[in-house]
């Protein structure tokens, strides 16, 4: 069972956020804290947070379980981006240039990668309803589709 977790308005680029992004998506959690922990950019410390939160969100919700032996990994974790903070600067000759302080919003889904798989109702029912052609058919429809048509030469351009 998957948790999530969301970062609503961090105020940096999300284009600096998507670069950890990328770096933690579809690792281990306990991989990624340390990825996370020991990096230099700055928005590694929000992230090393979130994915803290969303860990003890899968525990609230599988309290039976324990996350050493869930092997949970990062399954999705997107950077949208969140408002835009616009300001004026001073420029040469009386104008104005405008400065963006953009924001990202950023949401987070761990899973455990040994999920119980979901049996099949009645697993003879596929078998029935698929009919198996012999060989000899297949090989020869193979064949009739592989012919080729006669193409005629003649060319409109040159009976004008």
């Amino acid at each position: 069972m998957e948790a999530v977790a969301k970062l609503n308005n961090y105020p940096t680029s999300p284009r600096k956020m998507r670069l950890l992004a990328d770096l933690i998506r579809g690792m281990e959690v306990d991989k990624a804290l340390g990825v996370l922990q020991f990096n230099p950019k700055h928005p590694a410390v929000p992230l090393y947070k979130l994915l803290k939160s969303a860990i003890n969100n899968w525990e609230q919700k599988n309290t039976d379980a324990k996350v050493e032996d869930a092997g949970l990994i990062v399954k999705t974790i997107m950077v949208d981006g969140g408002r835009v903070i616009r300001r004026m600067r001073p420029a040469p000759q009386g104008r104005g240039y405008r400065i963006r302080k953009r924001s990202n919003h950023v949401t987070l889904i761990v899973d455990s990668k040994t999920e119980k798989p979901v049996k099949e109702k009645n697993p003879d029912s596929y078998r029935e309803t698929k009919k198996e052609e012999p060989v000899e058919a297949v090989a020869a429809s193979v064949v009739k589709k592989t012919r080729t048509k006669k193409v005629s030469t003649t060319n409109k351009e040159t009976s004008k």
